[in-house]
């Protein structure tokens, strides 16, 4: 992407909310990234709950695809993604959370609208996006398929018009057309939902999130990743994880006695981010 592209989409994101990256990847990597998302459904769905029915869900959602398969190591990474997230966020961004979102067909559901961020304490409008979303469109994007709905210019909105879904507000929003390949970004204060799928064929996409540095992801990986399994991780990812300093101030090496404490319990510390 040439810098007057980078720059184009990023006035789209600060203007709109959004904007449209086509081609960031290619139609053979979305079949493979169908293909095996899938796979972990068949083989990973739990069962229906006793007080659960099928048609109370509208899709399924995938999470731990950084353990499930080294194929998806890249997808946060994404060198042009990257850019562009940077430049919304700033440097030392954070990855949030990263699942596939495959919705049903014929579920007859439709997501309210709702912003990403409605958990973050901080007053709307931002001064300065706090996260953004990139929905990786693996399978075709559309109102036949329940395409995700925006509301342009609605991140610059207060909280309380997430409890407003009147019709005028409604008939607001648009339902881009979106091609396997494409990465739709937007601002989390951006409100959005997915639609009914009318089709009769599942609607793949991968939802990759990141929040700036110094806001907490959702996600907890030093929990959810062993540090086994993040030594192997490329370096880009590791970082994305909050294996670093923020804008360098912080200790990313912690190393018991490298340093002058007080700790009562000092001997019972653990480090908690070397990685060695």
């Amino acid at each position: 992407m040439d810098t007057t592209q980078h720059e184009r989409h990023l006035a789209e994101v600060s203007d709109q909310g959004f904007t449209i990256v086509p081609n960031v990847f290619s139609s053979q990597r979305a079949e493979a990234f169908a293909r095996r998302i899938r796979e972990i459904e068949h083989e990973t769905l739990k069962p229906l709950q006793p007080n659960e029915k099928e048609e109370d869900s509208s899709f399924l959602r995938t999470a731990g695809l950084l353990r499930l398969d080294r194929m998806f190591w890249d997808v946060p990474i994404d060198p042009i993604i990257s850019s562009l997230v940077e430049g919304i966020l700033g440097p030392n961004f954070l990855l949030s959370t990263f699942t596939g979102i495959d919705l049903k067909p014929r579920s007859g559901t439709v997501q309210p609208l709702h912003p990403d961020d409605a958990l973050v304490p901080v007053p709307r409008p931002h001064a300065q996006p706090i996260g953004c979303t990139v929905m990786w469109v693996v399978t075709p994007f559309s109102k036949s398929t329940g395409g995700t709905r925006l509301l342009p210019g609605s991140h610059r909105e207060p909280l309380d018009l997430l409890f407003d879904q009147n019709d005028a507000r409604l008939a607001a929003t648009i339902q881009p057309e979106l091609v396997p390949g494409t990465a739709l970004v937007f601002d989390h204060a951006l409100f959005h939902g997915a639609a009914d799928n009318p089709s009769d064929d599942w609607r793949l996409g991968m939802q990759v999130s990141y929040h700036a540095g110094w806001v907490r992801p959702y996600t907890n990986w030093f929990r959810t990743i062993p540090i086994e399994e993040v030594r192997e991780f490329p370096e880009a990812l590791r970082d994305q994880l909050g294996y670093q300093t923020f804008h360098g101030i912080g200790t990313a090496h912690m190393t018991p006695g490298s340093y002058r404490e007080s700790y009562v319990n000092r001997e019972a510390r653990e480090p908690r981010i070397s990685l060695e």
